[in-house]
Protein backbone atom coordinates (compact mmCIF):
# COMPACT_ATOMS: atom_id res chain seq x y z
CA UNK A 1 0.00 0.00 0.00
CA UNK A 2 0.73 3.42 -0.56
CA UNK A 3 0.20 5.30 2.89
CA UNK A 4 0.90 9.62 3.10
CA UNK A 5 1.26 10.67 6.83
CA UNK A 6 0.14 14.47 6.86
CA UNK A 7 1.49 16.62 10.04
CA UNK A 8 2.70 19.88 10.49
CA UNK A 9 6.15 20.11 10.81
CA UNK A 10 8.20 17.04 10.25
CA UNK A 11 11.97 17.56 11.87
CA UNK A 12 10.03 19.22 15.40
CA UNK A 13 10.84 17.29 18.59
CA UNK A 14 7.68 16.40 19.91
CA UNK A 15 5.36 13.76 21.06
CA UNK A 16 3.49 14.07 17.27
CA UNK A 17 7.01 13.78 15.53
CA UNK A 18 7.70 11.14 17.42
CA UNK A 19 3.85 9.12 16.48
CA UNK A 20 4.87 10.10 13.01
CA UNK A 21 7.98 8.68 13.40
CA UNK A 22 7.35 5.68 15.51
CA UNK A 23 3.85 4.58 12.70
CA UNK A 24 6.23 5.38 10.09
CA UNK A 25 8.59 3.01 10.98
CA UNK A 26 6.00 0.01 11.24
CA UNK A 27 3.90 0.38 8.23
CA UNK A 28 7.57 0.20 6.37
CA UNK A 29 8.73 -2.33 8.37
CA UNK A 30 5.25 -4.03 6.69
CA UNK A 31 6.31 -3.51 3.56
CA UNK A 32 4.23 0.11 2.60
CA UNK A 33 5.70 2.81 0.61
CA UNK A 34 5.06 5.78 3.52
CA UNK A 35 5.36 9.63 2.54
CA UNK A 36 5.47 11.98 5.02
CA UNK A 37 3.95 15.23 4.41
CA UNK A 38 4.37 18.49 6.27
CA UNK A 39 5.80 21.68 5.80
CA UNK A 40 9.15 21.10 4.84
CA UNK A 41 7.80 19.22 1.88
CA UNK A 42 6.54 22.27 0.60
CA UNK A 43 7.79 23.21 -3.02
CA UNK A 44 9.33 27.30 -2.45
CA UNK A 45 6.49 28.41 -4.53
CA UNK A 46 3.82 26.74 -1.77
CA UNK A 47 6.13 28.03 1.36
CA UNK A 48 5.73 31.72 0.12
CA UNK A 49 1.76 31.39 0.49
CA UNK A 50 2.33 30.59 4.40
CA UNK A 51 2.93 34.42 4.66
CA UNK A 52 -0.61 35.03 3.86
CA UNK A 53 -2.67 31.46 4.19
CA UNK A 54 -2.37 28.93 6.98
CA UNK A 55 0.01 25.48 7.59
CA UNK A 56 -3.57 23.47 7.75
CA UNK A 57 -4.72 24.70 3.90
CA UNK A 58 -1.40 25.11 2.49
CA UNK A 59 -0.15 21.13 3.19
CA UNK A 60 -3.71 20.09 2.92
CA UNK A 61 -4.11 21.23 -0.16
CA UNK A 62 -0.27 20.02 -1.44
CA UNK A 63 -1.36 16.54 -0.63
CA UNK A 64 -4.78 16.55 -2.11
CA UNK A 65 -2.37 17.48 -5.45
CA UNK A 66 0.14 14.92 -5.06
CA UNK A 67 -2.25 12.66 -4.37
CA UNK A 68 -3.71 12.89 -7.88
CA UNK A 69 -0.27 11.80 -8.93
CA UNK A 70 0.49 9.66 -6.42
CA UNK A 71 -3.11 8.05 -5.79
CA UNK A 72 -2.41 6.99 -2.54
CA UNK A 73 -4.49 4.85 -0.37
CA UNK A 74 -4.85 5.57 2.94
CA UNK A 75 -3.37 9.11 4.83
CA UNK A 76 -3.31 9.50 7.88
CA UNK A 77 -3.81 13.08 9.15
CA UNK A 78 -2.13 14.52 12.35
CA UNK A 79 -5.03 16.55 14.15
CA UNK A 80 -5.97 20.13 12.41
CA UNK A 81 -3.53 18.70 10.09
CA UNK A 82 -6.40 17.14 8.33
CA UNK A 83 -8.23 20.38 7.51
CA UNK A 84 -7.73 20.78 3.78
CA UNK A 85 -7.50 17.06 3.07
CA UNK A 86 -9.35 15.44 0.65
CA UNK A 87 -9.30 11.33 0.39
CA UNK A 88 -12.05 8.68 0.58
CA UNK A 89 -9.66 7.08 3.16
CA UNK A 90 -8.54 9.11 5.41
CA UNK A 91 -7.56 8.42 9.43
CA UNK A 92 -7.78 11.34 11.38
CA UNK A 93 -5.63 11.09 14.57
CA UNK A 94 -6.31 13.61 17.81
CA UNK A 95 -3.05 14.13 19.96
CA UNK A 96 -5.28 16.74 21.63
CA UNK A 97 -8.14 19.32 21.63
CA UNK A 98 -7.63 22.86 21.51
CA UNK A 99 -11.00 22.92 22.84
CA UNK A 100 -9.98 21.27 26.25
CA UNK A 101 -6.65 22.83 26.31
CA UNK A 102 -8.52 26.45 26.49
CA UNK A 103 -10.99 24.78 29.28
CA UNK A 104 -8.13 23.85 31.43
CA UNK A 105 -5.63 26.95 30.64
CA UNK A 106 -8.11 30.08 30.20
CA UNK A 107 -6.86 31.92 33.56
CA UNK A 108 -3.77 31.39 32.20
CA UNK A 109 -4.11 32.74 28.87
CA UNK A 110 -4.27 35.80 26.60
CA UNK A 111 -7.39 37.27 25.24
CA UNK A 112 -5.35 37.11 22.01
CA UNK A 113 -3.94 33.21 22.26
CA UNK A 114 -7.81 32.04 23.58
CA UNK A 115 -9.28 33.17 20.21
CA UNK A 116 -6.20 31.71 18.43
CA UNK A 117 -7.14 28.42 20.09
CA UNK A 118 -10.55 29.14 19.32
CA UNK A 119 -9.86 29.00 15.60
CA UNK A 120 -7.76 26.05 15.59
CA UNK A 121 -10.31 24.25 17.55
CA UNK A 122 -12.93 24.80 14.78
CA UNK A 123 -10.54 23.63 12.32
CA UNK A 124 -10.05 20.54 14.43
CA UNK A 125 -14.06 19.94 14.05
CA UNK A 126 -14.09 20.88 10.02
CA UNK A 127 -11.31 18.08 9.93
CA UNK A 128 -12.67 15.54 11.35
CA UNK A 129 -15.43 15.53 8.93
CA UNK A 130 -15.75 12.34 6.47
CA UNK A 131 -12.67 10.74 8.76
CA UNK A 132 -12.14 7.89 10.44
CA UNK A 133 -11.48 9.65 13.97
CA UNK A 134 -8.64 7.85 16.13
CA UNK A 135 -7.49 9.91 19.19
CA UNK A 136 -4.72 8.91 22.01
CA UNK A 137 -5.99 8.90 25.03
CA UNK A 138 -9.88 8.24 26.55
CA UNK A 139 -9.04 12.02 28.15
CA UNK A 140 -9.03 13.34 24.50
CA UNK A 141 -11.80 11.32 23.29
CA UNK A 142 -13.62 12.66 25.95
CA UNK A 143 -13.06 16.54 25.25
CA UNK A 144 -13.23 16.03 21.54
CA UNK A 145 -17.02 14.35 21.89
CA UNK A 146 -17.55 17.59 24.26
CA UNK A 147 -16.90 19.76 21.62
CA UNK A 148 -18.58 18.13 19.16
CA UNK A 149 -16.45 15.85 17.37
CA UNK A 150 -17.22 11.75 16.63
CA UNK A 151 -14.45 9.49 17.69
CA UNK A 152 -13.98 6.13 16.23
CA UNK A 153 -11.93 4.61 18.11
CA UNK A 154 -8.68 4.99 20.82
CA UNK A 155 -5.40 3.74 20.09
CA UNK A 156 -3.45 4.25 22.97
CA UNK A 157 0.27 5.41 22.76
CA UNK A 158 3.41 3.09 23.22
CA UNK A 159 7.50 4.14 23.52
CA UNK A 160 10.11 2.36 21.79
CA UNK A 161 11.30 -0.61 23.75
CA UNK A 162 14.35 -0.38 22.47
CA UNK A 163 15.17 2.43 24.25
CA UNK A 164 12.48 2.37 27.06
CA UNK A 165 13.29 -0.66 29.48
CA UNK A 166 14.16 -1.07 33.25
CA UNK A 167 17.72 -1.15 34.15
CA UNK A 168 19.41 -2.58 36.81
CA UNK A 169 21.17 0.53 38.16
CA UNK A 170 21.36 2.12 41.96
CA UNK A 171 18.95 4.83 42.70
CA UNK A 172 20.01 8.45 43.06
CA UNK A 173 18.69 10.52 45.62
CA UNK A 174 16.47 13.02 42.97
CA UNK A 175 12.92 12.76 41.17
CA UNK A 176 12.94 13.28 37.32
CA UNK A 177 11.09 15.82 35.33
CA UNK A 178 10.94 16.50 31.53
CA UNK A 179 9.04 18.98 29.35
CA UNK A 180 9.18 21.72 27.51
CA UNK A 181 8.98 25.06 29.01
CA UNK A 182 5.32 25.93 29.18
CA UNK A 183 5.25 27.52 32.50
CA UNK A 184 1.88 27.14 33.54
CA UNK A 185 0.60 24.24 31.08
CA UNK A 186 3.26 22.25 31.86
CA UNK A 187 3.11 22.85 35.52
CA UNK A 188 6.90 24.62 36.19
CA UNK A 189 5.86 26.45 39.02
CA UNK A 190 4.27 23.57 40.50
CA UNK A 191 7.75 21.78 40.38
CA UNK A 192 9.50 25.00 41.62
CA UNK A 193 7.17 25.02 44.61
CA UNK A 194 7.86 21.48 45.57
CA UNK A 195 11.54 21.85 45.47
CA UNK A 196 10.53 25.02 47.82
CA UNK A 197 9.50 22.27 49.71
CA UNK A 198 12.84 20.18 50.06
CA UNK A 199 12.15 17.83 46.39
CA UNK A 200 15.38 17.70 44.95
CA UNK A 201 14.79 17.62 40.98
CA UNK A 202 16.68 16.88 37.68
CA UNK A 203 15.01 18.28 34.97
CA UNK A 204 15.44 18.43 31.09
CA UNK A 205 14.08 20.78 29.17
CA UNK A 206 14.50 23.90 27.13
CA UNK A 207 13.76 26.39 30.17
CA UNK A 208 17.78 27.19 30.95
CA UNK A 209 18.64 29.80 33.21
CA UNK A 210 14.54 30.72 33.35
CA UNK A 211 14.91 27.93 36.40
CA UNK A 212 16.92 28.92 39.27
CA UNK A 213 16.60 26.85 42.56
CA UNK A 214 18.54 25.35 44.88
CA UNK A 215 16.86 22.19 44.81
CA UNK A 216 16.79 21.56 40.93
CA UNK A 217 19.25 20.91 38.68
CA UNK A 218 17.79 22.76 35.13
CA UNK A 219 19.46 20.46 32.02
CA UNK A 220 18.89 20.83 28.22
CA UNK A 221 16.65 17.99 26.76
CA UNK A 222 19.04 14.50 26.54
CA UNK A 223 19.21 12.40 23.78
CA UNK A 224 16.59 9.21 24.25
CA UNK A 225 19.29 6.74 23.58
CA UNK A 226 20.99 7.50 27.48
CA UNK A 227 17.17 8.50 28.94
CA UNK A 228 16.54 5.33 29.48
CA UNK A 229 19.02 5.29 32.30
CA UNK A 230 17.56 8.46 33.44
CA UNK A 231 14.26 7.11 34.44
CA UNK A 232 15.81 3.87 36.11
CA UNK A 233 17.96 5.67 38.43
CA UNK A 234 15.29 8.34 39.29
CA UNK A 235 12.68 7.92 42.64
CA UNK A 236 10.09 9.02 41.16
CA UNK A 237 8.79 11.28 37.20
CA UNK A 238 7.11 13.90 38.42
CA UNK A 239 4.76 15.04 35.50
CA UNK A 240 2.59 18.39 36.61
CA UNK A 241 0.44 19.15 33.43
CA UNK A 242 -2.28 21.21 33.49
CA UNK A 243 -3.12 20.13 30.12
CA UNK A 244 -2.41 17.61 28.58
CA UNK A 245 -3.86 14.55 26.15
CA UNK A 246 -1.20 11.35 26.40
CA UNK A 247 1.70 11.97 27.88
CA UNK A 248 4.99 10.12 26.48
CA UNK A 249 7.00 11.08 29.17
CA UNK A 250 5.17 8.93 31.73
CA UNK A 251 4.95 5.94 29.37
CA UNK A 252 8.63 6.55 28.66
CA UNK A 253 9.10 6.07 32.67
CA UNK A 254 6.68 3.45 33.55
CA UNK A 255 8.36 1.36 30.88
CA UNK A 256 11.86 2.23 32.57
CA UNK A 257 9.63 0.54 35.99
CA UNK A 258 9.88 4.23 37.21
CA UNK A 259 6.99 5.34 38.72
CA UNK A 260 5.59 8.01 38.62
CA UNK A 261 3.57 11.17 40.19
CA UNK A 262 1.35 13.12 37.87
CA UNK A 263 -2.13 15.15 37.68
CA UNK A 264 -5.55 13.76 36.30
CA UNK A 265 -5.23 14.62 32.78
CA UNK A 266 -4.36 13.21 29.66
CA UNK A 267 -3.23 9.71 30.69
CA UNK A 268 -3.60 10.47 34.12
CA UNK A 269 -7.37 10.68 34.07
CA UNK A 270 -6.88 6.50 33.09
CA UNK A 271 -3.88 5.62 35.85
CA UNK A 272 -5.77 6.99 38.80
CA UNK A 273 -8.46 4.20 38.01
CA UNK A 274 -5.44 1.45 38.59
CA UNK A 275 -2.98 3.23 40.80
CA UNK A 276 -4.58 6.56 42.32
CA UNK A 277 -1.09 6.73 44.01
CA UNK A 278 0.46 8.16 40.80
CA UNK A 279 -1.91 11.07 40.40
CA UNK A 280 -3.05 13.67 42.99
CA UNK A 281 -6.18 15.60 42.50
CA UNK A 282 -5.64 18.65 41.87
CA UNK A 283 -2.18 20.44 40.23
CA UNK A 284 -2.30 22.98 42.91
CA UNK A 285 -2.37 20.54 45.96
CA UNK A 286 1.49 20.85 46.56
CA UNK A 287 0.96 19.10 50.07
CA UNK A 288 -1.01 16.19 48.46
CA UNK A 289 2.09 16.25 46.33
CA UNK A 290 4.62 15.78 48.89
CA UNK A 291 2.27 13.43 50.58
CA UNK A 292 1.87 11.11 47.67
CA UNK A 293 5.84 11.80 46.65
CA UNK A 294 6.55 10.73 50.60
CA UNK A 295 4.45 7.67 49.70
CA UNK A 296 6.22 7.07 46.43
CA UNK A 297 9.80 6.90 47.55
CA UNK A 298 9.18 5.23 50.92
CA UNK A 299 7.75 1.84 48.95
CA UNK A 300 9.95 2.38 45.50
CA UNK A 301 10.24 -1.20 44.97
CA UNK A 302 6.22 -1.92 45.28
CA UNK A 303 5.37 1.10 42.98
CA UNK A 304 8.03 0.36 40.71
CA UNK A 305 6.48 -3.02 39.92
CA UNK A 306 3.26 -1.14 39.33
CA UNK A 307 4.40 1.18 36.88
CA UNK A 308 6.39 -1.65 34.51
CA UNK A 309 2.89 -3.54 35.20
CA UNK A 310 0.48 -0.52 33.95
CA UNK A 311 2.87 0.20 30.86
CA UNK A 312 2.44 -3.33 29.88
CA UNK A 313 -1.07 -4.04 30.33
CA UNK A 314 -2.18 -0.99 28.86
CA UNK A 315 0.63 0.77 26.49
CA UNK A 316 2.17 -2.23 25.20
CA UNK A 317 4.46 -1.74 22.29
CA UNK A 318 3.15 -4.65 20.62
CA UNK A 319 -0.66 -3.60 20.98
CA UNK A 320 0.10 -0.06 19.46
CA UNK A 321 1.38 -1.68 16.35
CA UNK A 322 -1.42 -4.29 15.95
CA UNK A 323 -3.78 -1.70 16.59
CA UNK A 324 -2.44 0.14 13.88
CA UNK A 325 -1.51 -2.28 11.68
CA UNK A 326 -5.29 -3.67 11.92
CA UNK A 327 -6.76 -0.14 11.19
CA UNK A 328 -4.69 0.69 8.27
CA UNK A 329 -4.70 -2.63 6.46
CA UNK A 330 -7.82 -3.91 7.37
CA UNK A 331 -9.48 -0.56 5.60
CA UNK A 332 -11.73 -0.08 8.47
CA UNK A 333 -10.91 4.04 7.51
CA UNK A 334 -13.33 3.70 4.72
Amino acid sequence: MKIALVTSKIESTGGVQIFTRDLSRILRERGHIVSVIGEESLPPERREDLATTDLETVVGEFFTNLNKEKEFDVVVCNGEMGYAVDHPNAINVFHGSYYGYVKLLRKYMSQEDIDQKGITSKKQKISAEGKHVITVSNFTKEELEEFGINVDGVINNSVDPSLFYPREIDLSDHSLSLGRFQYYRKGFDVLEKLADRGVKIRIFSDAGDAIDNPNIESRPFLDNRLLGKEYSQAQVSIITPRYDAGQLTLLEAMACRCPVLTTPVGYGADIRNVIPEFVVGSVDNIDEFLERHLEIVGNRKKYSKQALDYFRTYHDPKTFKREWIELIEGSKAA
